[in-house]
């Protein structure tokens, strides 16, 4: 079942649990998987869950449509997505990490879900912030192994070139060109 958002829903910062949250209602919070080294914000604060938050948070629900994602997955991808919006500081790219595949040519859509290559593997993505050169993406792969010791993990926020991006449509025949 996916939940509805309402004027009720509140951002916060948990001091002792040093986590971003969403009070759903009086019983259910939601934390933010987001690692608080990358945050704006790092003490008490509150605020609402804007209108502009409830149109994202449709718009990429609409934008996960076709995967097959659990509703509390999809919810959690959604919810992680929203908060980097909000408050995540602007990110470097780390473009070492991924293949160049030069096949964006223009500023991706906001949602829009793109494969990324590594030297290890490929997993996908979903742009939460375009630009013309680089987006800011959140991880909707189960994981993608950067490094031998580098792994982004589900709902990991990263900011890549566009230039790495492999449309999702695309992907499946460049991939098979690889192997």
């Amino acid at each position: 079942m996916i939940i509805t958002p309402d004027e009720t829903w509140r951002w916060s910062f948990d001091e002792r649990r040093q986590s971003l949250v969403l009070d759903l209602n009086d019983n259910m919070q939601f934390a933010s998987v987001i690692p608080t080294k990358q945050l704006t914000v790092k003490s008490s604060f509150a605020e609402d869950f804007s209108v502009d938050d409830s149109s994202y948070y449709y718009h990429f629900l609409e934008c996960l449509g076709e995967f097959p994602f659990s509703d509390p997955e999809r919810v959690q991808i959604v919810l992680n997505a929203i908060a980097a919006i909000r408050y995540v500081k602007p990110l470097v790219c780390q473009s070492w990490f991924y293949k160049d595949v030069g096949l964006v040519d223009e500023a991706p859509e906001l949602g829009e879900v793109f494969s990324i290559i590594t030297e290890h593997t490929y997993g996908d993505v979903m742009v939460i912030s375009p630009g013309d050169n680089a987006s800011l993406c959140i991880v909707i792969s189960r994981s993608i192994k950067l490094d031998s010791d580098k792994t982004l993990l589900q709902c990991s926020i990263c900011k890549l070139m566009n230039a790495k991006l492999l449309p999702y449509q695309a992907a499946v025949r460049y991939l098979s060109k690889m192997a």
